[in-house]
């Protein structure tokens, strides 16, 4: 649309009078935006020569013969009657420009040359804010203003109306976010797992998508969106970008339409929405395995090559194979499947791949390939379709987990309190019939050993249930208040914590009470336990010098049941698994024949930097 600093707009000031030709040409050539003409002669024909050359607007005297004969020629044309004595014009004439919507009338005055220039700057205006809504019209796309402050909207053109469920009156009571259901491009973005650097990719602001659209107008961003709108016709998918002008405050939607053909059996626009809106990776490969369409969830959020180059879009993975994308050992299993699905012709269906990546939850994905052929029956090459998996494997192996903890809870049950209870039975029947003391000494013991069980069947039931939520954790200041509450007696504690890790407090104290419990009670009170971080990858250890580990496998430690001390319940360091387990980190006993002692390491634990 036109803006107001072009020099491109020509006014024609027609009178009689000297006087006021003279005044009026003056006040407009300050007005350097516009061109004036002084077409010659008298009333109608001066009138028409300056229409015919093109004039936008004609500024005239008193003379009713001027303002009639420009309302000949064209009944819109703008007119600005000027009357220097502020008492020459007829009443008649004056009561017709007070009702005409493009006539305006000036006295004459102290500010009679800027009122002339106000009044025909307006009407120019006017004048190419209509000419640019013609144009519009002929543009093909939907065009529609706003206010820039408040998203309010101002006026659509005829091809706006044509497609958007709005009719001219709602327009008025309509805003910026009225005019569609689902912005897409904000709906794709930032769907990803929360990877590191996702963040610097999202590109909404403060207020949401149509504040963030707006915004990155008045900022120079013409990149355009997908909207999905409630049509005419029913729904449909337009790209749509904002033109600003700032200095007006207003703003213009421009969208596009659908073409008028009737629906058909599109197969290219089925893949474009499948490839474009579905939530999974889709990728098609030519038989030397290089990437030609791939789906916005590939890149989702963005991937890093092995040179360390982002890749955030669909195109800027095109041409590409695996060995550009990913670390070797992916893209060679990768590119063998692709080998032998175009060699074989056989699919390959749901294979399950584990992705570890570093300092985070091991993810899954289900792969399928199958091969691609053109309508001739060409093999083209193959294609895939990847889903992340993760959140299933991760209750499949809860599952499994609650499961397995339901049969040693039946085990204990059956066997671990069956044996006290019938010891117990056997001796309080025994003292019946003899009256021996000790056998209810007896009974006692088995019932402390009964409810140690149960507290340890308890916390074993709690301790494995999924950790979904850690925060950053000082483990240090956590073993302190762990230390503090075992009864340790006279041991020695030492730290050595090089970072802070992943996890949650309370279970993580939960394990170092049991692991110092361990420690004294096999080690004695003058036992020396340390903790601290590993120095070769994220995790901490927790060491003892006491007498180590006095079972044939040490591994078979953190069994349930397992004990060196025949009075132990054998729970403890079970319980220790758990909670390790719960946080997706792995336990083991390190075996060091130099040192005395037990040490435990914890590993695949996040460092929180």
């Amino acid at each position: 649309m036109p803006h107001s600093g072009d020099i491109s707009t020509t006014v024609a000031v027609v009178a009689a009078d000297e006087v006021v030709r003279e005044a009026a040409v003056a006040a407009l050539e300050a007005d350097t935006s516009l061109a004036v003409s002084t077409p010659e002669g008298d009333g109608a024909r001066a009138v028409r020569a300056g229409v015919e050359r093109g004039a936008v607007c004609v500024v005239c005297g008193p003379d009713e013969t001027y303002y009639d004969a420009v309302r000949d020629v064209d009944r819109t044309r703008p007119v600005v009657v000027v009357d220097p004595g502020g008492d020459r014009i007829d009443g008649d004439l004056l009561d017709r420009l007070l009702e005409d919507p493009s006539a305006a009338y000036v006295a004459d005055g102290e500010h009679t040359s800027r009122l002339v220039r106000s009044r025909v700057r307006d009407f120019v205006e006017r004048e190419r804010d209509e000419v640019g809504w013609h144009l519009a019209d002929l543009s093909g796309e939907a065009i529609v203003s706003f206010d820039l402050d408040s998203y309010a909207l101002r006026e659509a053109n005829e091809t706006f109306f044509d497609h958007w469920a709005l009719d001219p009156p709602d327009i008025d009571d309509a805003t910026l976010a009225d005019l569609r259901e689902t912005d897409i491009t904000h709906e794709l973005r930032g769907r990803g797992r929360g990877e590191p650097g996702e963040e610097e990719l999202e590109w909404l602001r403060d207020g949401g998508p149509i504040e963030t659209f707006v915004q990155g107008a008045l900022d120079g961003d013409f990149e355009r969106r997908e909207w999905h709108c409630a049509g005419v016709d029913g729904a449909f998918k337009t790209e749509v970008e904002i033109v600003a002008d700032r200095s007006a405050g207003i703003g213009y939607l421009v969208g596009s339409v659908p073409d008028g053909g009737p629906p058909d059996d599109d197969e290219g626009a089925m893949l474009r929405s499948l490839v474009e809106h579905v939530p999974m990776s889709v990728y098609f490969k030519d038989d030397q395995s290089r990437h030609v369409l791939v789906s916005e969830d590939v890149v989702e959020p963005f991937i890093e090559s092995p040179e360390g180059k982002i890749l955030h879009t669909p195109e800027d993975v095109h041409g590409k194979t695996d060995f550009d994308l990913y670390e070797a050992g992916h893209a060679e299993d990768a590119i063998a499947d692709d080998r032998q699905v175009v060699e074989s012709g056989k699919p390959i269906r749901g294979r399950i791949e584990r992705a570890s990546p570093p300092n985070g939850r091991d993810l899954f994905f289900q792969t399928t390939k199958a091969p691609w052929y053109d309508e001739s029956g060409r093999l083209r090459g193959t294609v895939g379709v990847t889903v992340d998996v993760t959140e299933q494997k991760r209750r499949e192996h809860e599952l499994d987990r609650q499961n397995q903890r339901l049969d040693e809870f039946a085990s204990i049950i059956s066997h671990d309190l069956r044996n006290p209870l019938n010891v117990a039975a056997g001796r309080l029947e025994r003292y019946r019939q003899t009256g021996d003391e000790s056998d209810l000494d007896t009974v006692a013991e088995m019932h402390e050993r009964m409810a140690s069980l149960i507290d340890d069947v308890l916390s074993l039931a709690r301790e494995g249930d999924q950790i979904e939520e850690t925060e950053r954790v000082d483990a240090g200041v956590v073993a302190t208040r762990a230390w503090a509450t075992v009864d340790t007696g006279a041991a020695t504690f030492e730290q050595d914590w090089a970072y802070p890790i992943e996890a949650d407090p309370d279970r993580l104290v939960r394990l170092f009470e049991n692991v110092f419990g361990n420690a004294v009670e096999h080690g004695g009170e003058d036992v020396t336990v340390r903790a601290g971080t590993l120095d070769d990858e994220p995790g901490f250890y927790v060491e003892d010098d006491g007498p180590g580990i006095e079972v044939d496998d040490p591994e078979t430690v953190f069994e349930r049941g397992v004990s060196a001390d025949e009075a132990g319940t054998g729970f403890g360091l079970a319980i220790v698994r758990e909670i390790a387990e719960a946080h997706r980190w792995s336990v083991a006993v390190a075996e060091d024949d130099s040192a005395p002692g037990a040490r435990f390491e914890f590993t695949g634990v996040t460092r929180a930097e």
